[in-house]
């Protein structure tokens, strides 16, 4: 991994937390190039939350990591942490906290909430820590589509899948599993704004997803951002995904002539590998709720990252019974594979489906 830092440390103490994390990486086999190489595939950049100067990544395969220096730690540090994530247009923030002498670690990532460093401070293990939550921002996104107006006439109002992906919707939209809404404006300016819809190639958000196998080797998926509540469009709202290319890292994707396509949903890789590996699998969803007791994974690696979709589909595939698991990301939510929609969703009304737990900062030890 080449890396590279971005903008100047703006006390002793990020001085010395800069020459400590460098060693560390290059250390542990990573080369540090210069930021006009452009070249790094991690850029760690400085914030001053009081003079903020966003960096703006080349493309998708760059990952932000965010360095913010607070003296006085914030009283609610996760929320901080979480506005700086956003802030920054950064995959992971590290807050370096308290006193020169023996600051307090912190590490903050899309998918995690605080989490402290536990090691003594300029310590070898310290800084071994955060170079493996560096190391886990290196990932490979797979978050292009490539478009193909080729579906079926047939196909073309979504055939027998677009029914019951309505009714999932609306039931699991209002058990609270499903949601959308806007991208993080509050925190962005219009131009860092764009220059995310550029780099991730879109501007909804929204929580969750759904798919259905139409045959062997494809599978209809709702797309990124889509208001749950009026899944209509093919081609807007749900797209016919037909295969992966490995070489362009792209999901392919069959529409329908005379539409303006969205981006399929982020997870559509870790659906692909699921279908491929149990034909049996009739349907996937994604959702923001909860089971206690369940096979978990850590959201090591990013959603959306051929490191993450590799992993949910590992533990599927290890689960007493693939065709009917589910499966936690912890602090995520569940994802939940079955014969049909209408099977899941009578299956999660038989079970003890709650919010997904809050936690506050955890150590890393």
């Amino acid at each position: 991994m080449d890396f590279a830092f971005h903008g100047s440390a703006w006390d002793l103490c990020m001085v010395r937390f800069d020459e400590a994390l460098a060693t560390a990486l290059e250390a542990a086999g990573h080369r540090r190039v210069q930021i006009s190489e452009r070249g790094a595939r991690v850029v760690l950049v400085h914030v001053d939350p009081l003079a903020p100067k966003t960096y703006h990544r080349p493309d998708s395969a760059v990952s932000v990591v965010a360095l913010l220096r607070q003296a006085r730690p914030p009283e609610h540090l996760d929320d901080f942490a979480h506005q700086w994530l956003l802030r920054s247009l950064a995959s992971l923030v590290i807050v370096v906290a308290g006193a020169e002498e023996a600051p307090d670690i912190y590490v903050r990532s899309t998918d995690r909430t605080l989490e402290r460093i536990a090691a003594p401070a300029w310590s070898p293990r310290l800084f071994h820590q955060v170079v493996d939550r560096v190391r886990l921002v290196d990932v490979r996104l797979v978050l292009d589509n490539i478009f193909d107006r080729d579906l079926e006439a047939e196909l073309r109002d979504g055939g027998s899948a677009l029914p019951p992906m309505r009714r999932a919707a609306h039931a699991l939209a209002r058990a609270g599993g499903l949601a959308s809404g806007p991208p993080p404006g509050d925190y962005l300016s219009h131009q860092d704004r764009r220059h995310l819809e550029r780099v991730f190639q879109g501007s909804r958000r929204s929580y969750g997803n759904l798919s259905v196998r139409q045959d062997e080797r494809r599978f209809w998926m709702s797309t990124s951002g889509v208001d749950w509540l009026h899944l209509e469009v093919v081609g807007r709202d749900i797209e016919l995904v037909k295969g992966y290319d490995a070489t362009s890292r792209a999901l392919l994707v069959s529409i329908p002539p005379g539409v303006r396509p969205h981006r399929v949903s982020a997870d559509a890789l870790t659906h692909h590998l699921i279908y491929g590996a149990h034909p049996e699998v009739g349907a996937i969803v994604h959702l923001h709720l909860w089971i206690d007791g369940i096979q978990a994974l850590a959201p090591d690696y990013a959603r959306g990252s051929l490191e993450r979709a590799q992993s949910v589909a590992a533990l599927v595939r290890a689960s007493e019974d693939p065709v009917h698991a589910v499966i936690g990301i912890e602090r995520h939510g569940l994802i939940v594979t079955g014969e049909d929609l209408d099977e899941i969703l009578a299956r999660l009304a038989r079970g003890s489906v709650v919010p997904v737990p809050a936690a506050g900062p955890r150590q890393l030890v």
